[in-house]
């Protein structure tokens, strides 16, 4: 993978994930743990723009990533908890050597389904509204590293109920990152949590349709109409939902979202302006670029020049 990619491309097993970054060859495509400190010499340093379709828990005991995200970009520290969920957009730079622990896990392994309204609450840090990172304190950092520490020697045996035992400290490991994330984190009303079930259906509606854009499956730009039609959903309602739970209007997300996709083309591609414009089914690029100004103040070329002058220097460990 490189920059000239001209797709943002989707990871669909854990195993083409571990092939991409070229950390060998995944023992299974369902759940995988490995300290990161043993992924071996010749690993990817950056990682280019992409989408998993698993959940990625990352434990940093020590400094050394920076995750580039379309609206954000975090630099782990000591003691550090990063999540990832199926569909999400990201990329990475990284130093050669950090501890740690990486966990990769399918939501069928785990158990999870992402669209029941019980989701949220049960896995907090796993939503699109959560924080992508949070600090731990030195407790709960060990806390987890214990259970880290038991799935690995569970991983290492070839026991018949070798899944059995890992699924079980796989949910107690959820659990307990569940309770350090929502003493950080405040959490949510019953009702908050009904509609946020709406709100996680729109927003995966929408990441799915941008990436049969970017397939050329569909060939119009998503509006309001088109998204509550696909979940079957009255328009009105949909906008209310969403305007009440996030503060902003459905149509106003959807731009948010072209946004989102648009700076990720600039940063992480090589393409010009005018095919990204044509991707994201704009009538012409005069009419992008007044948009793209319009929400961000910049031009895309004067984007891409600040943006990659920000974030595509060498990573070095004095940098973090």
């Amino acid at each position: 993978m490189d920059r000239h990619t001209q797709h943002i491309p989707i990871f669909k097993t854990i195993g083409e994930f571990y092939r991409a970054f070229q950390i060998g060859d995944a023992p299974n495509d369902f759940f995988t743990f490995m300290r990161m400190e043993d992924q071996p010499q010749g690993k990817s340093l950056y990682m280019p723009l992409f989408r998993g379709n698993f959940f990625r828990l990352v434990f940093c005991k020590t400094s050394g990533i920076r995750f580039l995200l379309p609206d954000q970009t975090v630099d782990t520290t000591m003691n550090n908890l990063y999540f990832t969920y199926p569909g999400k957009i990201e990329s990475w730079q990284r130093i050669e050597i950090i501890y740690g622990f990486l966990c990769c896990f399918t939501p069928e392994f785990a158990g999870i389904d992402l669209l029941r309204p019980s989701f949220e609450k049960e896995f907090p840090f796993l939503t699109t509204e959560s924080d992508s990172l949070i600090s731990l304190t030195e407790r709960e950092a060990n806390t987890l590293s214990q259970i880290a520490e038991a799935m690995l020697e569970e991983m290492n045996t070839s026991r018949p109920d070798k899944f059995d035992m890992l699924k079980h400290l796989l949910h107690t490991y959820l659990i307990q990152i569940r309770r350090i994330y929502n003493e950080k984190v405040s959490t949510k009303s019953v009702p908050q949590l009904n509609h946020a079930a709406i709100v996680r259906r729109f927003k995966k509606t929408i990441n799915d349709y941008f990436i049969q854009l970017a397939s050329g499956t569909v060939s119009e730009w998503p509006s309001v109409s088109t998204i509550s039609s696909l979940m079957n959903l009255n328009a009105s309602y949909l906008n209310a939902v969403v305007k009440q739970h996030v503060g902003l209007t459905a149509s106003s997300f959807i731009h948010e979202k072209t946004i989102l996709e648009a700076k990720s083309y600039l940063m992480h591609t090589d393409m010009q302006v005018a095919e990204i414009s044509y991707r994201l089914q704009f009538r012409d690029v005069p009419y992008f670029t007044r948009f793209f100004k319009k929400m961000t103040g910049l031009t895309p070329g004067t984007f891409r020049t600040e943006a990659q002058k920000k974030f595509f220097p060498p990573l070095r460990k004095h940098n973090l």
